[in-house]
């Protein structure tokens, strides 16, 4: 979603928020705009549509010097993609700017109410400014001013605000991630981490209906619902996690590294899941929660739960609504979420408000993290690529361990996560790349693929699917192999691709369904563990007992990566995609 850095300190800000904006792009944006405290006690605007560096070197931003500035990346929501509808937006005097990440489900009846002020913009944004400036002209000062706005809008919004009259940059949380970054002589304040990380990784995390002041000195609280609750801690990013290396984009920097996250993982000591698991024994339903990939990390878990005798659901929650009649007190909820801020979760949490929540979650101190029960970080690092490839993975490894776990067969997991291990070392390797890659070439042009499989190597193909369509643009579909002659098998024709998923335990019937694929001329690549007479290109997977889904899942990112290379995509920022869903 929009990405949001302010900082002001005793030194030149423009090259600090410049820095941090970049280091946002990951989430997503179709326009950039910064606002600095210019001379003549004004406040100067740059804005555009497009890419940072070209919106920078079109009007010479670094040229400019500041001790106070904020900057945004936009993903349109109100109104269209346009300079005007850029943030930062400001009030009709041009002295306050606003930058925002969320949605004002009362901007109309704000902004009908606000008659005398001239809108430039289709934005539910700018009513900020002009709410603002309207507090102030009725006598607030402009921290006074910014607390009476935010106390009028309805709706998770998160902005920053700045004020020509004003050292002080303010923050207001609600919904989208705020987090303060406390440097020597100046404070940043960012939607995540990784904007100021270069500079400091002393952090303050920010709570939902705070109001904050951050000025050269430091940060001041202005309204909270959690005193006390504000201390600084040193965060354990590292700065390679933001970084690029030697790879030539983060989507592949980082499916590379899930080797050595699940080695890791299977070196270390997993007692620390022991309490949610026993939580889980004594439940009478799981409810696994999650969107996107994470339904189908869901997806994976429910069927695993399920195999082992426990009542488990994958559910959406936008779903969730409709299961609140069905929903006990002894049912638990295991929520999974990259971001911990996905807003579709934070607005079902009052419908499970009195039930145990397990959170499976890569972000410490977010919405979720806050809101669970039990915490389990992921650990998979800073990602910074739009499609999940290691959160995906490590997430559905570690909701597989607590299932495991959960019925007491705690060594049969770990020894399928050894296997695992092992058995990557035979997945990373130059003949593997090799076929990935002529395979790519081979499918660049297709306009529709089919992934198959049945099981859990079904919804390995909805994850495959999901990857493809992300970062190249071609539509793919998974397919139930068992439902393929129920129809789908209409749309198969000379020369269209599937893509088999196939492991041991439903590979004879599968081969009859693909057998029905190359009757009507289908060429067929194949996941699997043994070549098969009906695969056109066969491409090697690796058992891994439970988790034989992530070499599967592996090899559909490294083809989805190489296949948008093969297009000329740019994979980190695929087309119209944010990395955080932060509105609804």
């Amino acid at each position: 979603m929009c990405g949001i850095i302010g900082y002001t300190g005793n030194e030149n800000s423009i090259p600090l928020v410049l820095e941090g904006i970049k280091n946002l792009e990951y989430r997503g944006y179709d326009s950039f705009g910064c606002a600095f405290h210019g001379d003549s006690n004004s406040i100067e605007v740059r804005k555009n549509v497009g890419r940072i560096n070209n919106i920078i070197e079109e009007y010479g931003i670094t040229n400019e010097v500041s001790d106070r500035s904020i900057a945004h990346t936009r993903w349109a929501t109100h109104g269209g993609v346009t300079k005007e509808n850029s943030h930062p937006l400001l009030d009709c005097s041009g002295k306050i700017a606003v930058v925002h990440n969320g949605i004002i489900e009362n901007f109309q009846e704000l902004k009908d109410n606000l008659h005398s002020h001239a809108f430039v913009s289709e934005t539910d944004t700018e009513v900020l400014p002009h709410l603002i400036e309207q507090e102030i002209k009725e006598g607030k000062t402009f921290e006074d001013a910014v607390m009476a706005a935010a106390g009028k809008i309805k709706g998770f919004s998160s902005f920053v605000a700045m004020s020509a009259d004003s050292d002080s940059i303010l923050a207001v949380k609600n919904g989208s991630p705020l987090v303060l970054g406390l440097k020597e002589n100046g404070t940043f304040v960012a939607s995540d981490v990784p904007s100021f990380l270069k500079h400091t990784n002393k952090v303050v995390y920010l709570f939902d209906g705070d109001v904050i002041a951050i000025n050269k000195s430091g940060f001041k609280i202005l309204k909270t619902d959690n005193p006390g609750k504000h201390k600084a801690r040193d965060v354990n990013f590292a700065i390679s996690d933001v970084e690029k290396g030697k790879y030539r984009h983060f989507m592949l920097k980082e499916i590379t590294e899930q080797q050595k996250l699940i080695s890791s993982l299977a070196e270390s000591n997993l007692s620390y899941l022991n309490n949610a698991s026993s939580l889980i024994a004594v439940s009478r339903k799981v409810y696994i929660i999650g969107s996107g990939s994470s339904f189908h990390v869901a997806l994976l878990a429910a069927n695993l739960f399920r195999d082992l005798g426990k009542d488990a659901i994958a559910v959406q929650p936008q779903d969730l609504y409709n299961y609140s009649k069905l929903i006990a007190s002894e049912d638990i909820f295991i929520i999974v979420s990259q971001s911990g801020e996905t807003m579709d979760i934070v607005e079902a949490l009052p419908l499970i408000k009195r039930n145990k929540k397990i959170g499976i979650i890569n972000t410490e101190e977010s919405t979720l993290s806050n809101a669970v029960d039990y915490f389990i970080n992921i650990n998979a690092g800073h990602e910074k690529g739009v499609a999940a490839t290691k959160t995906f993975t490590m997430s559905a490894i570690l909701v597989c361990l607590l299932a495991m776990f959960s019925f007491g067969q705690e060594k049969e997991a770990v020894n399928d996560l050894k296997l695992l291990d092992i058995n990557l070392y035979n997945l990373f390797v130059p003949s593997v790349y090799k076929i990935i890659k002529e395979t790519s070439a081979a499918i660049k042009n297709e306009k529709d693929m089919f992934f198959l499989g049945r099981g859990n190597d079904y919804i390995a193909a909805m994850e495959a699917a999901l990857k493809m369509k992300e970062v190249t643009y071609i539509h793919s579909e998974a397919i139930d192999s068992a439902t393929f002659k129920h129809g789908p098998l209409a749309l198969v024709s000379k020369g269209v691709y599937s893509i088999a998923i196939v492991s041991e335990r439903f590979k004879d019937r599968e081969i009859n369904n693909l057998k029905e694929v190359k009757a009507r001329n289908g060429k067929i690549i194949g996941l699997a563990n043994e070549k098969l007479d009906v695969f056109d290109v066969f491409i090697r997977s690796q058992p891994a007992g439970i988790f034989s889904f992530v070499p599967q899942i592996i090899i559909s990112q490294l083809l989805a990566y190489y296949v948008s290379l093969a297009k000329h995509i740019d994979p980190d920022h695929p087309r119209n995609l944010a990395k955080a869903v932060t509105t609804k």
